[in-house]
């Protein structure tokens, strides 16, 4: 009896989650409706079994075979109710999940003339299909700054009024081989470092993200990369990512500008040191990158998690070579940060350093110093306060300093 009642928890467990997907709310109501007859039937059959104790000998033979048999389809009923849940559960896990994350802003700057400002910053929505144990889809499209298109009502199809950006940030398959070895297809943000994938606005310190992420690394690799886990202790793990795509482009989705591919690694051992601790590093080569002049470009970078109790530290550092057929023009372009992050209840209190220097000329280096204080309204929903400070080594070039007030919340569970 207690088995079956644990089962009944389960069940009612996973409806709870289900629950938060509208797009499957036919199942969902077919599961509770499955649910409910499945814990009445329980509590009836454990009733039955206290009853048929309590009787002990005084119970005629005849009201024996009555009660046995009443039991016996009692529990023929509880199995045939858990088989009918179970597959309502596998047919719901094959349905597309809806879920994303949107942010809000208030935003301002103390450089004179500035104006204050609100901003729709994300509305950003993830699609994610499981066809089956093995394959997956998954797709992000991000509508940003409140997007709006209007056409010239004339039948030329031209725009009278735009703003706004719709992307689609990510589409892609994946074949879940095993843990160690498993294989996508499509556009996906690039293996490079932490910031670059876990960088939605709900799960990061600050909405302004450091300074060099995106600008060293492409922010996406249209192609197809093999990843995986190996655990060398029951302590120490470690990841790789290997990946092959167009280059850099207004046009990789649709198309490579030239005959080379982007290729890339990146590696990370996770130790058993403090409560967590992991580093690694990515290497990217793309010859001829139509993004930056068709450049030869060569990155590397490094990046570091740990976290002692509630403190965490987080850092990463990244340096692009940048070699043309005229030497004269070649030029490095490098940038880092280090953050810290002290955690007590529900808030977050921290500090990040960042640096960044386009070109490696020194006039366009820039060095921000930022502080952030964070609260987490529920496991969803976080309020941010942050304010940066850019320091300019270009004499002619004002440090400003400018501050954001965010709501960001995620869309699933």
């Amino acid at each position: 009896m207690i088995r079956l009642k644990s089962a009944v928890n389960s069940y009612l467990f996973i409806l709870l989650i289900l629950s938060s997907f509208t797009v499957k709310a036919d199942t969902v109501v077919e599961l509770e409706k499955r649910i409910q007859q499945l814990e009445a039937l329980v509590e009836k059959l454990m009733s039955n079994t206290a009853n048929e104790a309590s009787l002990g000998k005084e119970k005629h033979e005849s009201d024996d075979k009555a009660n046995t048999s009443s039991l016996n389809d009692l529990t023929l009923e509880v199995e045939e109710q858990q088989y009918l849940i179970e597959e309502l559960s596998k047919k719901d896990e094959n349905q597309m999940q809806v879920s994303g994350y949107a942010d809000v802003e208030y935003k301002g700057s103390d450089s004179p003339g500035a104006s204050e400002e609100f901003r729709m910053h994300h509305l950003s929505l993830f699609f994610t299909k499981k066809f089956d144990n093995k394959f997956k889809f998954f797709s992000e499209i991000e509508y940003e700054d409140a997007p709006k298109f209007d056409g010239v009502n004339d039948g030329s199809g031209d725009l009278e009024e735009a703003a706004g950006t719709i992307f689609v940030e990510a589409v892609n398959f994946d074949w879940n081989y095993s843990q160690a070895f498993n294989i996508r297809a499509g556009r996906f943000f690039s293996p490079a470092g932490i910031w670059s994938e876990d960088h939605y606005p709900p799960f990061v310190a600050t909405q302004e993200r450091p300074m060099h992420i995106f600008r060293i690394f492409p922010q996406f690799v249209d192609g197809v990369s093999g990843y995986g886990r190996q655990y060398l202790s029951d302590s120490i793990s470690v990841d790789y990512n290997v990946f092959l795509g167009n280059g850099e482009s207004s046009v990789s989705g649709k198309k490579d500008l030239n005959s080379n591919k982007a290729t890339g690694f990146r590696g990370r051992i996770q130790l058993p040191i403090w409560d967590e601790f992991s580093f690694g590093f990515t290497f990217y080569n793309d010859n001829e990158d139509s993004a930056n002049g068709n450049a030869d470009k060569f990155a590397h970078g490094y990046h570091l998690e740990a976290r002692y109790h509630n403190i965490s530290l987080q850092g990463e550092y990244a340096l692009a070579n940048l070699t043309f057929s005229d030497d004269s023009l070649d030029y490095d372009r490098e940038g880092f940060y280090a953050q810290v992050k002290y955690h007590l209840n529900d808030w977050d209190i921290g500090y990040r350093y960042d640096f960044y220097d386009a070109n490696s000329i020194g006039v366009n280096t820039i060095k921000r110093n930022s502080v952030f204080v964070n609260f987490h309204v529920n496991e969803a929903m976080t309020l941010k306060g942050e304010y940066h400070k850019n320091q300019y080594q270009d004499s002619l070039v004002d440090d400003v300093g400018f501050y954001t007030f965010s709501i960001s919340t995620y869309l699933g569970n």
